[in-house]
This record gives C-alpha cells, sequence and structure tokens, in this order.
C-alpha cells in the first residue's frame, strides 16, 4: 500500500491528536484548580491515548502462507517464510526509523525480567526456528521480537504482531496469556488447498470467540493454487464453513494470493496485486481500524474528559464561594463537615464490604459449577477416543526408535485431548458460567449505582454546605454521567480493561458495564483451561524408558498405547478437578476484586477531593488578601477556558460517532 492509500488512518491519527491536545488543556485547568487526583488520571489517560496504537494479530497454522501474507502487507520480504516449524516466539512489527530487532528473553524462576538484547535483521531466524528435533517446542528461551522497520503502514499507527504457528499446544498457551485481550483484530489464514480443518475451526470456537472476537478477518490463502473449474465450489465451501463465525459474515472472508500480492509489490506489478486480492483485505482492514477500532480509542477516554470537565465546572463556583468567604467562617463550616464526612467513610465502608461478600459468594458458587463440570470430564474422555483415528503409530521394526515413535503417539492423543477440553469447557462456559456471571454481576452493578448514587448526593450536599455555593453538579452541563460512572472515574477510569467502551460514549448504566466485563472473565478462564491445565506433564511418562521396555515385552498395539493415554488423561482431570475448579473461581474472584478496589479507590478520592479542596482555599486565604483577589479572576478566565475545551470537545466526538 502507498502513502496516498492510508487516508482514514491519516484521519484518524488527526483526530487523537485534537484529543490529546484537549487532554493536555483541561490538564492545565485542572492543575490552576488543585484537581491533584483528576490531574493525575488525566496525564495516564494522555499517555495511554498517545500509545494507543493498532495492534493486528496474525494467526494460522504452519504452512498457510501466514508469513507470506505479512511480507505481502508490509511491501517487502521482511519476515522469513519458515520452512518447519518454529518455537513459540512472537514477531512484533513496529514503526522504526531504522531496520533493527530486539530479542526479548523469557521471565526467569524468580520473575526476574533480563533486559532485551539487540540482533541484526538477518540473526532472526536463528532464535525463532527450531533446529533440533520436536521437542524443544516445549523449551523456550526467548519470548518475542520486536522489528522496527520503516514502514508507512506501521508509521500509521499499525503494530503487526506475528504468532509463529497454532499446531502447537505451546503457541496457543503464548497467543491466549499475552494478546487476545490486547489486539484490535485478528487476521485469521488458512490454505485453500485445505480449508477450514477441524484443528483451526476447533481455535475460532474454543479460544478466540470466548475471548471476545466476534469480527475475525478470515484470510484463504493461496486460492490461485486451485483449478479453476474447483474455484467457486472452494468458495463457497469456506464461506459457509466460516462466515457464521464473523460478524460480518461473508464481507470478512477474502480468497487471495499472498505470494502473487508480495511479488507484485516487489516488482511495482500493480496489475498483479490488484488481482491478488490482497488490495480488498487492506482496504476492509483500514475501514474497521481507523472506524471502528479507531471510534473506541477516541469516544472512550472522550468519556472520561467529559467527566473531568463536569468535575471542573462543578469545581470553580465551590472554589469561588470559598475564596470570598470569611476565614472564620470557612473554618467554622469546614469543622462542621468533619462528622458526615466520617459518616460517609463508614457507608464507603459498608460498599466496600457488599462487593467483597459478592465477591466471596461468588467464588464458592463457582468453584462448586467448576468442579462439577471438571469432574464430567473423565467419562467422556474413553467416547471421544473411540472416534479418534492417528496419523502416528508405533512400528517395533521402524529405524525410528520406539521411544520416537510412543512420544509422537503420546503428543498427537493429548493435542486431541486437549482439544476436547477445550470445546467442552467453551460450552459450558458459555451456556452456564456466562449466564451465571451475567446476571448476579448486572444485579451488583444496579445495587452498586443506586448506592453510590445516595453517597454522591451526599458528597456533593456537603460540599455545597462547606462552600455556599448553589450550583450543584447537575447544574454545571447537560451531559447525564452516572453515579457509579463517576465513581469509577474517580479511581482512574479504565482499571477494568476499558471498561468505558460499552456504549461507544452513550450514557454509561450498570447492564453495559456488566456486558463489557464479562467478556474479561472469559479471558482469564480461556488462559486457565488452555494453560492451567498441562496435559504435556504425560509425555515424559508414557515415553519413558518403564512404558516403552513394557510395550517391547507384551507386543502392545497401538489401540492399546492410545487406551492407556486416554486413562492416564482421564485419571489427571479425575484427580485435579478441585484444583482445577479453585483455580477458575480464583480468576473470576480476582477480577471482581479489581471492581472492589475501584469502587473503594473512587468513593475514597469523592471525600478526599472534598477535604482538598477546603484544604487548597484555606491554604490561599493564608497568602493574603491580594492573593485571593488574583485567585477569583483566574477562576473567571478557567470557566472561560473550560467552556472552549468542552465546545471542541463536542464537535469532535461527533465527528467521531458519525457514521462512515
Amino acid at each position: 500500500m502507498t502513502q496516498s492509500m492510508y487516508r482514514q488512518y491519516e484521519a484518524f491519527q488527526e483526530k487523537r491528536k485534537a484529543l490529546v491536545t484537549l487532554i493536555h488543556e483541561l490538564n492545565e485547568v485542572l492543575e490552576s484548580l488543585d484537581m491533584t487526583d483528576k490531574k493525575s488520571s488525566l496525564e495516564q489517560l494522555e499517555n495511554l491515548v498517545q500509545s494507543d496504537n493498532f495492534k493486528v494479530l496474525v494467526l494460522g497454522e504452519f504452512k498457510r502462507g501466514k508469513s507470506t501474507f505479512i511480507n505481502a502487507m508490509l511491501g517487502e520480504e521482511i519476515l522469513p517464510a519458515y520452512a518447519k516449524p518454529c518455537t513459540a516466539i512472537i514477531n512484533e512489527v513496529k514503526w522504526g526509523d531504522t531496520r533493527r530487532a530486539l530479542l526479548h528473553p523469557v521471565k526467569v524462576e524468580n520473575d526476574q525480567q533480563l533486559q532485551p538484547q539487540e540482533i541484526s535483521v538477518e540473526q532472526i531466524e536463528e532464535y525463532v526456528v527450531i533446529q533440533n528435533d520436536v521437542s524443544e517446542l516445549h523449551e523456550n528461551r526467548y519470548d518475542k521480537v520486536e522489528l522496527f522497520w520503516p514502514l508507512a503502514l506501521c508509521k500509521n499507527g499499525v503494530e503487526i504482531i506475528d504468532s509463529p504457528g497454532l499446531n502447537e499446544h505451546d503457541i496457543r498457551q503464548k497467543v491466549t496469556m499475552d494478546y487476545l485481550s490486547n489486539v484490535d483484530a485478528i487476521l485469521f489464514v488458512l490454505s485453500c488447498e485445505a480449508l477450514a480443518s477441524k484443528s483451526e475451526l476447533d481455535v475460532i470456537d474454543n479460544i478466540l470467540k470466548p475471548a471476545g472476537h466476534t469480527d475475525i478477518f478470515f484470510i484463504c490463502n493461496r486460492f490461485n493454487m486451485i483449478r479453476a473449474k474447483e474455484r467457486e465450489d472452494v468458495k463457497q465451501y469456506g464461506i459457509s464453513r466460516l462466515a457464521p463465525r464473523t460478524s460480518k459474515k461473508s464481507d470478512r472472508v477474502f480468497f487471495i494470493s499472498a505470494l502473487d500480492a508480495l511479488e507484485g509489490r516487489m516488482e511495482n506489478d500493480e496489475a498483479r496485486v490488484q488481482k491478488s486480492g490482497m488490495v480488498q483485505v487492506e482496504q476492509e482492514l483500514e475501514k474497521f481500524l481507523a472506524n471502528e477500532r479507531g471510534r473506541i480509542k477516541i469516544l472512550r477516554p472522550a468519556r472520561e474528559v467529559q467527566i473531568a470537565i463536569n468535575a471542573a465546572r462543578q469545581t470553580i463556583p465551590s472554589r469561588e464561594s470559598m475564596l470570598k468567604m470569611d476565614l472564620r467562617t470557612l473554618e467554622d463550616r469546614f469543622e462542621g463537615a468533619q462528622e458526615p464526612l466520617r459518616r460517609l467513610e463508614i457507608e464507603r465502608d459498608q460498599i466496600v464490604r457488599r462487593v467483597e461478600n459478592f465477591r466471596d459468594d461468588i467464588k464458592i458458587t463457582i468453584s462448586a459449577e467448576a468442579c462439577s463440570f471438571y469432574r464430567s470430564l473423565p467419562d467422556k474422555v474413553s467416547e471421544w477416543m473411540k472416534t479418534l483415528e492417528t496419523r502416528n503409530s508405533v512400528n517395533f521394526i521402524s529405524f525410528e526408535g520406539t521411544k520416537a515413535q510412543v512420544e509422537k503417539l503420546t503428543e498427537e492423543v493429548l493435542t486431541y485431548l486437549s482439544g476436547k477440553v477445550e470445546s467442552e469447557f467453551s460450552v459450558w462456559q458459555n451456556e452456564t458460567l456466562q449466564s451465571l456471571i451475567t446476571d448476579r454481576l448486572a444485579s451488583l452493578m444496579q445495587e452498586l449505582d443506586e448506592r453510590a448514587s445516595t453517597f454522591v448526593d451526599k458528597i456533593d450536599d456537603i460540599r455545597l454546605q462547606v462552600s455556599g455555593s448553589t450550583i450543584s453538579i447537575n447544574d454545571v452541563g447537560p451531559k447525564k454521567i452516572g453515579a457509579i460512572e463517576r465513581v469509577l472515574s474517580a479511581a482512574g477510569g479504565f482499571f477494568i480493561g476499558g471498561i468505558g467502551s460499552a456504549g461507544l460514549g452513550a450514557v454509561f448504566g450498570y447492564q453495559e458495564m456488566a456486558k463489557s466485563i464479562v467478556p474479561q472473565f472469559g479471558l482469564a478462564l480461556l488462559t486457565l483451561v488452555v494453560v492451567g491445565f498441562n496435559p504435556w506433564i504425560l509425555l515424559p511418562i508414557m515415553a519413558g524408558g518403564g512404558f516403552v521396555q513394557g510395550l517391547l515385552s507384551t507386543k502392545s498395539t497401538n489401540t492399546k498405547i492410545k487406551e492407556e493415554v486416554g486413562k492416564r488423561f482421564a485419571a489427571s482431570i479425575r484427580d485435579s478437578a478441585q484444583q482445577r475448579a479453585n483455580e477458575v473461581a480464583e480468576a473470576i474472584f480476582a477480577k471482581l476484586s479489581e471492581i472492589q478496589s475501584g469502587v473503594d479507590q473512587g468513593l475514597s478520592r469523592e471525600i478526599k477531593g472534598v477535604r482538598d479542596q477546603v484544604t487548597s482555599i484555606l491554604t490561599e486565604k493564608q497568602k493574603g488578601q491580594e492573593n485571593v483577589d488574583q485567585k477569583i479572576r483566574e477562576l473567571n478566565s478557567l470557566r472561560r477556558e473550560l467552556d472552549v475545551i468542552d465546545s471542541e470537545l463536542d464537535t469532535l466526538i461527533a465527528e467521531v460517532a458519525m457514521p462512515t
């Protein structure tokens, strides 16, 4: 893609710059108003907006042409198209003025993160390709490679994340743990020569969709390798299998030739590029990122800015009244407010304890539900094994060696059974767990919203009584801000993985909040089922010397080996059912702890804000009347600045929210 083709990315960047400017200007107003906590939150928000690039995760099984596809996107042959499976190293392609690469080691046992080392671009393949046998897949010393390159696509705020392949269990772990919750788009590369295999569909259904990715781009590569008379049949088959698995249906299923696109760009053959189908993918991706995801990246923080503006509007008349008040009256009123503020501290503690009790109760319920689920799995293993036809087998006269053959067969069976567990877990999560969490969480949020409304009304009454101002927060602007939204904003806003995304800037309510939190739970649980349950510990047992010797002495059949693997697999689930259930419950417990912490922090800051404002005014008054008069004049100027910021923010929100 040439620079002229990035118009939508560039338009988004301009809007993002405008928002950053408004946040910066508002922070200056907040500093002048001594709104320290709110200013600190907005400084974090400013950094987030500036650094929040579009992250595109490219997935696919080995030998699907994924690296060639990424190179075609980048317009250069940057990533090596590996001829054999790779370790679970991720390649992140980012903007850089010069071409360089950083290799990041994995954390060591004491959780110490070693410093990344700079390597030449030509050395990348030495670190990410397996040099010896397949067992090295499970012994990886490196975490990822950051590749910096002066590419127009990346300069426009796009980061390409290349995962080496989904064939190996370790790689699914890596992708699940580190990336699914943070990426803006997923491009799933398949091959038209073996389209929509069961293993690929399992990843989509059991990993990607439960993590909240409902708008996947399916890239059906090597369409040019299909005979002309068979192409329409292949296309219809691909659409029938993939379109139901993405929200935009057939519009998100693309049939391309990545190699033609890459070579066409390297040879400046525009006709070949157009014929490859690559341009359509890029145009749809740009529209999706710059518009749909870009809208969230601006409207979500813009909502935080609106809340801060309203808080500043409320603070100005309050400060003005206190500055004009005689010192003794202000001190007396502040003293009189101490007992109501102490009662609010008790009320804050009661609200936080309510969340804590909810968290404890749901932990017990989920642990029991999860334990029942895990204990139902062993009985299903024997049925699953009846339908398994393995590619690998053990031939006792083979030159390969019995141990290596047993290891391959065992790994194949374990991969199959792990996939079955993932599938069962996905169904249980969607049909049982999600409704349980959603219903209870919505009820909690409704209760919190009601109690927060009473709480902030009391806070506002105390503020009015101390300041003598006749203006409440409901008088400072037309924008409706819910009580729980105000409280969580006081805690820093995005304390639960972008909770403000609900409604894309619409009125924020507890129902939307509950819906936006649930996918976060789903990802935490998905990580547990993929990573926490580790059947690979059976590999050395099944391929060990004693077991192999037993096979040789009894001339056991492949069926016997499969049965033994299945039996031990089922036993491992049965033995660890309660532990696995507790881990699922702990994952939910940890997420709910974030809600508890946010509510606690937000309510505390509401109380602290009253005290800080009065203390600030007392300090100003102690400096003399001349200083007080100057501060009053400054308030009028700050009020006008707020009006300008608010008006410009409204204009920006209207432009971003407008459908394109």
